[in-house]
């Protein structure tokens, strides 16, 4: 039976979210969990959550951007010790909102001192370790055009998610996804940004 569970993968799954940060309800944290880990399974992304678990050390971003009419995409950073990084981008062939494909496209590149510092200041302008992962009210944004916005950031061992539904363009939360799109060059029309 064991190794019938461990053959299925079973036992292996990854957990990518902490127990009950991702709604108000059991049952919204699940559904979000669900969706959210079905579209980072399939850009092949590592639990961050896991990471911060097992390695203290450890400096990682990653932006996952779901639009409801849109390829799913996920940008991960890696922060090394002497301050440069590392950047991944991944993207599917599926929708956000629904099924999410297969990749399509794979980037991975050095990111310069210069530039991960330039995130990391995004970063720390939105005061993202004190934000709350989720806000009672959303932007407004038609429900025919939105997209969930999803940074999560390992560091010191601590572990941080924060989900926002279509953030006002001049909101600093909105310029942190959009700097890890330019970084990973990740090319967008402005008209499918929401």
């Amino acid at each position: 039976m064991l190794l019938a569970l461990v053959a299925t993968g079973l036992l292996s799954a990854q957990e990518y979210f902490p127990p009950g940060i991702l709604g108000k309800t059991q049952q919204e944290h699940e559904s979000r969990v669900a969706w959210y880990s079905r579209q980072l399974k399939a850009l092949r992304e590592p639990s961050l959550w896991e990471l911060a678990q097992k390695d203290p050390k450890a400096e990682v971003y990653r932006f996952l951007w779901l639009r409801s009419v849109g390829r799913p995409v996920a940008v991960r950073i890696v922060v090394r010790a002497g301050g440069s990084g590392w950047i991944n981008s991944r993207m599917t062939t599926g929708q956000g909102a629904y099924d999410p494909g297969h990749i399509t496209r794979y980037g991975m590149s050095w990111l310069r001192k210069s530039l991960t510092q330039s995130f990391l200041a995004a970063i720390g302008s939105t005061n993202f370790w004190k934000m709350p992962t989720l806000l009672g009210t959303d932007s407004g944004a038609s429900p025919s055009q939105s997209a969930q916005w999803i940074i999560e950031g390992v560091k010191d061992g601590q572990y941080h998610a924060v989900d926002r539904w279509s953030p006002a363009p001049d909101d600093p939360y909105r310029a942190v996804g959009l700097l890890a799109l330019k970084l990973s060059r990740t090319k967008v029309r402005p008209a499918d940004i929401y």
